[in-house]
């Protein structure tokens, strides 16, 4: 029999309108990494976000988390706080596929082999090894949901979205009275801005981050790399691409290594300049560049606008291949053809992961894997991404100088990144990048890194790895990738 308390709670609930999230469910488990057995325990569940003034639930986030099992004696270890991007993508694939304990299957390299049948299994890269884990969907994503529809708006947005996950690790850090450790948020693509933009928020209320690992979607800094320098410095990455799929002339295919020094030295001393002054050059010297970006990239001339003088990353992706009828991967660019469709096999086993290992027991349907129902009104709407409001620039802006070179993308960040560090010049940061991935540039991260001012430059740290924009797709990025992460993990958190 229920008690008077419990049935007052279960009247007001309904009072509200609010359905009571399921407990967070806890459960225990080991995986062999590395050579060693690590026994853990997992933590999946949802936590409220507030509104400060009436201490009204406006939304419930979702999260597994993921503590490496120790005496209690033994000193507090490493806390990191994992999204992915989107904006509207749930975190399944940096927790599953990248850095959880157990991962789902993958062909050692996506580029030459097939992917297994779809299984998990112990994930011998696992970052648990280092630091604990807390994997975050935002809300929107996964089974996070305001509370009413309503109270979309309020996450549904560059700003909002921050300010609701700052609010999430606070609540996260005090409903588990974890702030011993050293504290790390690490956001793939799109969730680099909110992990850039959660460190500015948490440093301003005194909390102190020890790092900030940012995955293939740059570094929020401000306006650093010109857009002649930003667009040439593409061509690298391109001409990795190029090399990849042997479509270079012959001398260029000798030494990878020499061959993208050689492009990146030109893009750098020749293509920038005649990119900036691209509308006062003369035939001459327009078909000249034309016909080294084709030669260092691979493409037919014809497939460079010779008016603009560049190409967009869809455009290159088109028209590499395109003589076998092929276009290449947006976020990994040694794959061919078209994206692969969605693959039921490898959803169900998210699922059943989610709430039978885990043992999440609910119905919702998990979004981005699940679909659930929406009335009416809502349904013509599109996911999250399609209904964002970009709104940490000025209406008026336009998307210009973020278009630049990538044929896509949103309007430019704010310097968040920036303004953390100058709040703790101890912040340190680990920016990483694939070299095949057809929307950010190992070399332009390199460029950028070089021109901060030195008490910016030397608390970062840089990665370029033999992959996509999700290089832990790869295995030998995977574990290189972990490799340099708890080097920095360990040396950022002293």
């Amino acid at each position: 029999m229920r008690s008077p308390a419990a049935i007052a709670a279960v009247l007001l609930t309904a009072a509200l309108g609010q359905a009571a999230e399921p407990e967070i469910a806890v459960t225990h488990h080991q995986v062999r990494a590395n050579g060693q057995i690590l026994r853990y325990t997992a933590h999946a569940g949802l936590l409220p976000v507030r509104n400060n003034d009436t201490a009204d639930i406006h939304a419930h986030i979702f999260f597994v988390a993921y503590t490496l099992d120790r005496a209690a004696r033994q000193p507090a270890r490493a806390l990191t706080f994992i999204w992915n991007g989107g904006p509207g993508a749930n975190s399944t694939l940096v927790h599953l596929s990248g850095f959880g304990p157990r991962r789902l299957k993958s062909a050692d390299d996506p580029g030459v082999s097939s992917p297994p049948p779809a299984a998990l299994e112990d994930n011998d890269a696992t970052w648990l090894e280092f630091t604990d884990l807390v994997f975050v969907d935002p809300v929107g994503t996964g089974f996070s949901r305001p509370v009413k529809v309503e109270y979309g708006a309020e996450f549904y947005c560059t700003l909002g979205d921050i300010a609701s996950v700052a609010e999430f690790v606070r609540v996260y850090r005090t409903h588990f009275n974890v702030f011993d450790g050293p504290l790390f948020l690490a956001g793939e693509s799109y969730g680099t801005w909110r992990a850039s933009g959660v460190a500015e928020a948490l440093e301003k209320r005194g909390q102190r981050v020890s790092g900030v690992i940012l995955i293939s979607g740059g570094i929020q800094m401000g306006p650093v790399s010109p857009d002649p320098v930003r667009v040439a410095l593409f061509a690298p990455n391109r001409a990795a691409a190029a090399f990849y799929h042997h479509k270079l002339a012959p001398e260029l295919q000798r030494d990878e290594q020499a061959t993208l020094k050689e492009v990146e030295n030109w893009a750098l001393s020749e293509y920038a300049p005649a990119w900036e002054r691209r509308d006062q050059l003369s035939d001459a010297e327009r078909d000249k560049i034309v016909a080294q970006l084709a030669r260092f990239t691979g493409v037919d001339p014809s497939a460079i606008d010779r008016k603009t003088l560049s190409m967009t990353s869809p455009q290159f992706t088109a028209a590499l291949l395109r003589d076998q009828k092929l276009q290449l991967g947006r976020y990994d660019m040694r794959l061919k053809g078209p994206a692969a469709p969605a693959n039921p096999a490898r959803n169900a086993i998210i699922m059943r992961y989610l709430r039978d290992d885990l043992q999440f027991k609910t119905d919702l349907a998990y979004q981005g894997i699940e679909e659930g129902f929406s009335p009416a009104p809502a349904a013509g709407r599109g996911g999250i991404g399609s209904r964002w409001v970009w709104d940490q620039v000025d209406k008026n802006q336009t998307t210009a100088v973020s278009n630049v070179g990538s044929g896509d993308g949103p309007p430019p960040a704010q310097p968040w990144l920036r303004r953390a560090m100058t709040l703790d010049p101890a912040l340190k940061v680990f920016l990483v990048a694939g070299m095949y991935d057809s929307l950010n540039s190992c070399a332009d991260n390199n460029y950028l890194v070089a021109h901060l001012r030195p008490e910016f430059r030397r608390n970062i740290t840089q990665g370029c790895y033999r992959g996509g924009h999700m290089m832990y797709d790869t295995k030998e990025a995977r574990y290189n990738l972990k490799r340099d992460a708890a080097a920095f993990i360990q040396n950022a958190g002293k």
